[in-house]
């Protein structure tokens, strides 16, 4: 199943769906390394759920980190402006 072709080298992964045994679909992940790991699509399904937990996670935590430095510096600020001033 390796799809080097259909896919850019950048991609980590590449996910399709397949016919597993007993003709059961089967959600097919693709690793770089060109491990393959099937589950069934309430697997992946939870699997998604996890990721996009995390990603926003993730992205909330980086946009927090922003905030408070963007704080920080405006704090700075205020305070060299009132020592010029006075």
């Amino acid at each position: 199943m390796n799809h080097s072709a259909n896919h850019p080298n950048s991609e980590a992964l590449f996910v399709s769906l397949i016919s597993g045994p007993e003709n059961a679909d089967c959600v097919a992940i693709e690793l770089a390394g060109g491990e393959i790991v099937t589950m069934t699509p309430a697997q992946a399904r939870s699997l998604a759920t996890h990721l996009i937990t995390a990603v926003n996670r993730a992205e909330v935590k980086a946009s927090l980190r922003v905030s408070t430095n963007l704080w920080r510096r405006m704090g700075e600020s205020e305070e060299r402006f009132a020592t010029a001033a006075g």
